[in-house]
């Protein structure tokens, strides 16, 4: 392959539409190189802690769980030195690639296409744990960034490019290209689109990890959610008695006495007090009671929210409670 235009830098993804790699690409290649590498992992942690537990059990050490997990744990570095070679020793191999980037037709480059050595490879590896902490969004930077570089690219001053891309854009960018190099760039397919075959691997691995984790979250998230609508239910009939509170406080603060119903404060009749969820407010022995209905969560409907006065006129406070409605759906100041 004839080396890169002295000097160029690779350009960006708008001038060069055929040259990187897009996001889903990368994403297609990357779970490639995970099924591999997890592989190599396992095989290399199942090999080895069979070799070291046989003696280990024979000289009369621990055994069963606690040998098991203390040989788990001892061996986890192991999945951390298998990645970091698979990736750094591929990518500044002559195949400049992992074998799923290979099977994409990718090639990891510096910013100007050439190979990198193994130690720009392992910064770029390890710049991913970073990638990572930051909620994923590093990787993310690969659909947004000018060369769709993501941020452990950025970092370690890579390229992610595809192979015919790279020869056709060196073929373009060279005033004395040979006529063989151009005929071999003209013979390498430019395709546009995901392959056919990596677009359903995205698919299978899409349900197989996305579902799960979508039913878990729906698991979680549709009872949070009822509770929530609940609770904004219950709390519209709390409020509702905020006139009924302040005429007690007049009340008792005039008379010493607590008022027995609606009438004694001058308040429509209970009925006539209603809203979407609310059906009634009253007020007995100077206690507001609440009767929620109509469109009120079959959680709530028919039951009743009592708020009842505590104190003197001067220091008049409120509780409230509830005889028939679970108290996780009551407000917060019902919860005391």
């Amino acid at each position: 392959m004839e080396p890169s235009p002295a000097g160029t830098v690779l350009p960006a993804h708008r001038q060069a539409p055929d040259l990187h790699a897009g996001f889903w690409r990368r994403v297609a290649a990357w779970f490639i190189d995970m099924l591999i590498a997890g592989a190599l992992h396992w095989l290399l942690v199942l090999s080895l802690g069979t070799w070291l537990l046989v003696p280990w059990a024979m000289l009369g050490g621990a055994r069963g769980a606690a040998a098991a997990q203390f040989f788990d744990t001892g061996l986890q570095p192991i999945g951390i030195l298998v990645l970091w070679l698979y990736f750094a020793l591929c990518e500044c191999s002559r195949w400049q690639a992992t074998p799923g980037k290979l099977a994409l037709g990718l090639q990891v480059t510096d910013d100007f296409g050439e190979r990198i050595g193994f130690a720009r490879a392992s910064g770029r590896y390890f710049g991913k744990y970073l990638s990572a902490l930051i909620l994923g969004i590093g990787f993310l930077l690969a659909g947004w960034t000018a060369r769709k570089q993501a941020l452990h690219d950025l970092l370690a001053g890579c390229c992610v490019v595809r192979k015919a891309g790279l020869v056709a854009w060196r073929s373009r960018s060279s005033t004395d290209a040979l006529p063989e190099a151009t005929a071999h760039a003209a013979a390498l397919p430019l395709q546009t689109g995901m392959p056919g075959w990596a677009t359903a691997l995205l698919v299978i691995a899409g349900c197989f990890f996305l579902i799960p984790i979508a039913a878990i979250l729906l698991a979680i998230g549709i009872p949070a959610y009822q509770g929530y609508a609940v609770r904004a239910e219950v709390s519209q009939g709390v409020r509702m008695t905020g006139r009924a509170r302040a005429l007690i406080g007049e009340y008792i603060g005039k008379r010493g006495a607590l008022p027995g119903s609606n009438a004694d404060l001058g308040l429509p009749m209970p009925q006539e007090i209603r809203a979407r969820y609310v059906t009634s407010v009253r007020v007995a022995e100077g206690k507001v009671v609440v009767t929620y209905g109509n469109e009120a969560n079959s959680a709530i409907r028919g039951g009743h929210v009592v708020i009842s006065p505590a104190g003197n006129a001067a220091m008049l406070s409120w509780h409230c409670s509830s005889p028939d409605i679970d108290v996780r759906y009551l407000p917060r100041q019902c919860h005391d």
